[in-house]
Formats: structure tokens, sequence, C-alpha cells
């Protein structure tokens, strides 16, 4: 098998092993500095929040488009009269810290270290809602951003895995031809299926 100059990875349960995801925590935090005229509860807001990502997973599943979390936010508050006092890139940041919590999977800071030693390139491409800037963040609590040379975010291009249009970003950042490019991820469908069509 020839050896890969570049090595893009997935994010979630691949580089970083998803531990808790509350997003009633995350939604807790957010109206502690909101207006709420209606006095809606958390749980409350959690079902409208449920309902509107409902009509949004046919479209993510099925036509491979994203949603940005940001435009979520700002869906959901604005549908319920809720009034934020901080910017939705914010809103995203405070969801994300209180909702989620994260840890650096069992070996992988040591294969990190071994494509740097080497010289290997590496990326990270995630399906989510979440901003390539709060994925950054979230890398960078665990020392591991330095290791990656670009972070990329389903929700800042429009498109998600399988994809080609955002495998196709991917391989343009490496700036490798695709043959040279290895992609690491643990789903068939998203990550494998992604990789081969590219």
């Amino acid at each position: 098998m020839k050896r890969p100059k570049g090595i893009i990875f997935d994010l979630g349960d691949t580089v970083l092993s998803e531990e808790r995801f509350n997003p009633l925590r995350g939604t807790s935090k957010i109206l502690e500095s909101a207006i709420n005229p209606h006095n809606l509860t958390p749980i409350e807001i959690q079902a409208k929040a449920d309902e509107i990502y409902q009509g949004l997973r046919s479209s993510r599943e099925d036509l491979f488009v994203e949603f940005s979390e940001q435009n979520f936010h700002r869906l959901l508050y604005e549908t319920l009269g809720i009034i934020l006092n901080v910017s939705y890139p914010e809103v995203e940041r405070q969801f994300w810290r209180a909702s989620t919590d994260f840890k650096p999977t069992k070996g992988v800071v040591e294969v990190l270290k071994y494509l740097k030693i080497n010289e290997i390139k590496t990326g990270i491409l995630s399906n989510t809602m979440f901003s390539g800037s709060v994925l950054g963040e979230e890398l960078t609590r665990h020392g591991l951003l330095h290791y990656f040379s670009f972070v990329i975010a389903s929700s800042d291009y429009g498109f998600r895995k399988p994809s080609p249009r955002i495998f196709d970003v991917g391989i343009k950042k490496m700036n490798l031809e695709p043959a040279d490019i290895w992609f690491v991820g643990d789903t068939l469908e998203y990550d494998v299926r992604g990789a081969i069509e590219s």
C-alpha cells in the first residue's frame, strides 16, 4: 500500500470522543442572559428545538446539505420571541461549551505526533452544524489544533459528507493529488463512501 502524503480525519468519535451531549444544558446556559417575555422553560424551548431539528433532518440526510448552528438558534429564539443579549457566534460557543464534553480518542495523540514527525499533512473534515471556529476552539482545549493544517465544518460550506463537494474542499486545502490522501473516519456511509466518490 502506498504511503499517504496527507490524511484528512473526521472529528467526532475519530479524533475526539464525545462523552456527553446535553442540549438542555446548552439551552439553560443561553437563557441566563436572554430576555424571555413568555417565561418559557428550557424544556419548552428544547421541545421546539427538537421539532425544528426534525424538520431539517431529511434535508441533511437525503440531500447532504448542512445548516449552521447560528442560523438554527436565530430561527429558534426569534420564533419564540426570546431576545438574546449576545451575538449568534457567542450563542453558538456558549451552547457548545455547556452541552458537550469531549476527550481525545485513545491513541490519537501518538498517531498525530507520528504523522507530524514524518511530515504527513493532516486536516479535519466534520459533519456538524457547529462552525469550524468552535471545532478549532475545542481542539485547542485538548492541545490538538496545532497538528492540523485546516478544520472544515460542513456548516461553513453548506454540504455534508458524503457529498463530494465537501471532500473536494479538503482535497484542495491539502494541495495534494487525491490518490495521495487518505481519509480516516468512523462511519461507512459518510466517511468511506464520500472519500471513495471524491
